[in-house]
């Protein structure tokens, strides 16, 4: 019997110069787990069109990259409605990207389409540009939904504020749970970023400050990931700037990132916004305990294997640093929480996708 199809779409990929976010390892997952089930399709951006077959899901690229980093997100959200418009598929999985979130999908097929909102990029967008404008269309198009995935309840509220008639799944992302035994947080010997190079949005400026003003006692800082060349130039005038202990390695790959970890004593998730933290839920499932603003959307963790601190408050953020610097038995017994906590929640989130595609399917 001939299975049906299922599309998911996302601009990002882990070749995307120009945004280089954790969306890409989501949708491979859910790719992994609807795949033995339906026939899935994966269409994001590329340089050139392409087509390819990756453990029995098809990835087909989408000429935009061509265009810069702002001018193929244009492009991606002009072409896909046209895709959707003529392709052949019995659902599609619209993962949300800048400037507006949606993409316009529902607006040319009366299939079913489940928004994917990895985040709700329009709160960013008024915030940078200082104008409203995002945000009140963001909002007309989430009301184009029947259905939209968010990764945390703060999210989840927003929609059902926006859309009463959208209903909403709080559907958390979930990682791989190392397949060795890790060395514990006490031997740590540095602490580590691990994300996409964006200064402003995932705070790293903030915690640049933070090592230059405040340097006595904080474990060196290692940064890992890419991002736009801007940013990454941005980066390193901060790093020079800083006079800190302070290395950025480039983009590592997955084998990279479980070695980063394992060397690491904690993580520092700085960011001005985020959805959910991916990075977050990696260094909880490697034993580390996270350092982190208190933004909602970060609630998920559970208390005693994290540290939250008033948001964007330099001197709160190296304090916390220092304190995590300084404490290896602290370290150890978070870590240790943190990885009992990551083994549940990894197992529990595995099914959620397929539940809701086949119950939309049914």
């Amino acid at each position: 019997m001939k299975k049906q199809r299922v599309i998911i779409s996302i601009y990002d990929d882990e070749t995307n110069p120009y945004y280089a976010g954790g969306g890409p390892a989501v949708v491979r997952r859910i790719a992994a787990a609807l795949a033995p089930h339906y026939d899935v399709v994966v269409i994001t951006a590329g340089k050139r069109f392409a087509r390819r077959e990756v453990d029995a899901v098809t990835y087909i690229y989408l000429p935009v990259l061509l265009a810069g980093g702002r001018g193929s997100q244009v492009l991606w959200g002009m072409a896909l409605p046209f895709v959707a418009l003529f392709a052949s598929y019995a659902l599609w999985l619209e993962s949300f990207n800048p400037p507006f979130s949606s993409n316009f999908v529902p607006w040319v097929t009366r299939r079913p389409v489940i928004g994917l909102a990895q985040s709700l990029s329009a709160r960013v967008m008024a915030t940078r540009y200082r104008v409203d404008f995002p945000l009140r269309l963001e909002r007309r198009l989430l009301r184009r939904y029947r259905d939209i995935v968010v990764l945390n309840n703060h999210d989840a509220e927003v929609v059902r504020r926006t859309s009463p008639q959208t209903k909403v799944h709080v559907i958390t992302n979930w990682v791989e749970m190392p397949d060795a035994a890790v060395a514990d947080a006490k031997d740590g010997e540095y602490a580590v970023y691990l994300g996409r190079i964006d200064v402003g949005m995932k705070g790293l400026d903030l915690l640049l400050d933070a090592y230059r003003r405040h340097p006595e006692g904080l474990l060196p800082l290692v940064i890992a990931g890419s991002g736009a060349k801007q940013q990454e130039q941005s980066l390193v005038r901060l790093i020079e700037d800083s006079k800190a202990p302070v290395r950025w390695i480039g983009k590592v790959d997955e084998q990279g990132r479980g070695r980063l970890l394992d060397q690491a004593a904690f993580m520092v998730v700085p960011s001005r916004e985020e959805s959910f933290s991916l990075a977050a839920l990696e260094a909880l499932s490697y034993g580390r305990p996270v350092i982190h603003f208190d933004l909602p959307q970060l609630a998920w963790m559970p208390t005693g294997c994290h540290t939250s601190v008033p948001r964007f408050d330099v001197s709160a953020l190296a304090g916390a640093i220092a304190d995590y610097s300084q404490d290896s038995v602290r370290r150890s017994e978070e870590g240790r929480r943190g990885f009992d906590f990551a083994e549940g929640f990894n197992r529990a989130n595995r099914s959620t996708y397929l539940s809701l595609v086949r119950e939309r399917l049914s």
